[in-house]
């Protein structure tokens, strides 16, 4: 196998060995070329290996990284968007404000050292992962869509949770208008965090624990209602709340999700305008302007 070509980069040229595509190893403290990155790029920082390694390196296919949450909202949204965004990098920057990260830090630090039983009565008996036990992101293992074709899963979890009968569930917050159908809104995301501790993988040589099997996949709704108090800095809001479970896994149907978004991903170029888009309509009329 091939070792990893590490890089002699001095921390004032970081910024740009990363616009190159190398990557930190937070326990070596050192910047990697990570496969399917041109090594011949960062020939400045490359003092050990031999040229001969960075030709090996070179031969090696990219392993597209697919986000959970890409698979829920990016595809069904728009599949131009997607390989704009995922292919060539252009984005609209359209993402939530920073407030809703946030929330999701403030909801999982009220609930990380609670029962189980707190959030809902359907859970069974267990505890919260706590930050020292799972690593902040996460990533699955190599994995194969349903054409043979190599990926990997990267993402990070809000809730995880060991039961006593040592099987694990996964609760995903989301700040947002509550619906009795909203775990199935993002089943795809769910079952890839599921997908992910079942075949776990690393990121940059932090391993992923393996945690198996998953039995329930969850949603956790608030929903802004009404102001309770305020004083001259500070006031207390009441979110409504709602647990929803989803019903079933469906490793299958993640895998032809995963197999229509390496299919977007291999075409030579974007797709069509989407007509229910709202940014495809937005630059599809900004490109007829005769300016």
């Amino acid at each position: 196998m091939l070792s990893m070509i590490y890089l002699s980069c001095p921390f004032s040229e970081k910024d740009e060995c990363k616009a190159l595509g190398g990557r930190w190893d937070s326990q070596k403290k050192k910047w990697y070329i990570p496969a399917g990155v041109d090594a011949s790029n960062f020939k400045k920082w490359i003092t050990d290996d031999k040229k001969e390694d960075v030709i090996e390196h070179n031969k090696i296919k990219k392993i597209i990284e697919l986000s959970p949450s890409s698979l829920d909202f990016q595809i069904n949204k728009c599949h131009r968007c997607f390989y704009l965004s995922k292919k060539l990098g252009i984005q609209n920057n359209n993402f939530p404000p920073p407030v809703f990260n946030q929330l999701d830090l403030i909801q999982k630090d009220f609930f990380i050292d609670k029962d189980t039983s707190f959030i809902s009565e359907k859970l069974p008996i267990g505890r919260f992962l706590q930050e020292n036990e799972l690593p902040k992101k996460i990533s699955s293992s190599l994995l194969k869509d349903n054409r043979d074709r190599d990926f990997k899963l990267v993402g990070i979890p809000d809730l995880v949770i060991e039961f006593e009968d040592k099987t694990y569930g996964i609760i995903d917050f989301k700040t947002t208008r509550i619906n009795e159908k909203k775990a199935d809104f993002y089943k795809f995301q769910l079952e890839a965090y599921a997908t992910i501790f079942e075949n776990p993988g690393e990121v940059n040589s932090i391993k992923t624990p393996l945690l198996k099997p998953i039995t329930k996949l969850a949603i956790l709704q608030f929903d802004p209602n009404k102001i309770k108090s305020k004083n001259a800095m500070n006031c207390n809001i009441i979110f409504n709340m709602c647990y929803i479970e989803l019903e079933n896994r469906i490793y299958e149907k993640l895998i032809d999700r995963v197999t229509l978004a390496l299919d977007i991903l291999e075409m030579k170029e974007p797709p069509a305008f989407n007509n229910s888009c709202n940014n495809c309509t937005f630059f599809k009329k900004q490109s007829q302007l005769n300016v």
